[in-house]
């Protein structure tokens, strides 16, 4: 146990009230046992990615915990940060077993307990210290400690070049995430065409024994919030990666869709936490290579 006197040794410390929709979140973007986790100023962000073809990160924002205390220098090169907009801001990084960490968050998500979250680290290579309490008439405590990695690689994949994007879109989490239950769930690829003539969005799933799937919607959709197309495109990706992010699909409000000129697809998912706090994850996903184009991701 932690005791008082040990906190002025501690890094990171952060307390959430109520964790229910972290553990769903982190449950569904646990397909693949290591994470990385990166701390800052603006919350906790968690990274997983599988066979460098699908990347997601978790964004648990500040405004979701009731205390959040990161004790990390600032480099010579941030110092400056308000007068150079190219200055990176500082984090702390290192890997995590992301099922193991689970399943200690699953001790007190089942019934319906008034339970709080406390994560602690000392510092680089100290474990990450999860504390859940359970509030009521008989008070649990529960401490785990888990065991925390380097750091290793992963992908470097965004949209921060506003003129190689060709198509933005909001979508309705819920719609979107019954859109895509409703395809065929033995189907092996998805062909996404979007484009700024009607019908605008096309989503084309290709199965087993040549068997095929398609939806068509219009930019007048209920499904759609706002539509942006400047080039059409057409690009496909396993359907298995779809699978992969409909676990965080179906606890969406909002979904921002985003396509580039090498089909290189994002998927922005909005999640409101139960104090009105959000929680956002996002996935790329990288199209498959296309026979005629070598050249394609």
């Amino acid at each position: 146990m932690v005791t008082q006197s040990q906190f002025s040794q501690i890094q990171f410390q952060a307390v959430l009230n109520n964790f229910a929709m972290l553990y769903n979140v982190m449950k569904a973007a646990n397909f693949v046992d290591n994470a990385i986790v990166q701390l800052s100023n603006d919350g906790m962000k968690v990274i997983v990615e599988d066979a460098k073809s699908i990347q997601a990160s978790a964004y648990i924002t500040r405004a979701c915990f009731s205390e959040f205390r990161l004790a990390i220098a600032r480099p010579s090169s941030v110092a400056d940060a308000p007068n150079n907009p190219d200055a990176t801001l500082p984090f702390v990084s290192f890997g995590l077993n992301l099922k193991v960490f689970t399943d200690c968050l699953s001790m007190f998500t089942s019934g319906d307990y008034d339970s709080s979250l406390k994560l602690i680290q000392k510092g680089t290579g100290a474990p990450l210290i999860v504390i859940l309490e359970q509030h009521g008439e008989d008070d649990l405590i529960t401490e785990c400690s888990v065991r925390t990695m380097d750091p290793f690689d992963c992908m470097e994949l965004d949209f921060e070049d506003e003129q190689q994007i060709v198509s933005k879109l909001n979508v309705k989490g819920m719609e979107f995430f019954q859109l895509l239950s409703e395809m065929d769930r033995n189907c092996d690829e998805i062909e996404v065409i979007i484009s700024p003539d009607a019908p605008h969005l096309i989503f084309h799933s290709f199965g087993e024994l040549h068997s095929e799937t398609s939806v068509e919607i219009t930019n007048t959709s209920d499904m759609l919030i706002t539509f942006n197309c400047t080039d059409a495109s057409r690009n496909r990706y396993k359907f298995h990666h779809f699978r992969l992010a409909m676990r965080t699909l179906a606890l969406a409000s909002k979904v921002a869709l985003r396509t580039n000129s090498e089909g290189l697809l994002g998927l922005q998912v909005m999640i409101e936490n139960s104090d009105s706090s959000h929680i956002f994850v996002e996935y790329f996903i990288l199209p498959l290579m296309s026979d005629g184009d070598q050249t394609t991701l």
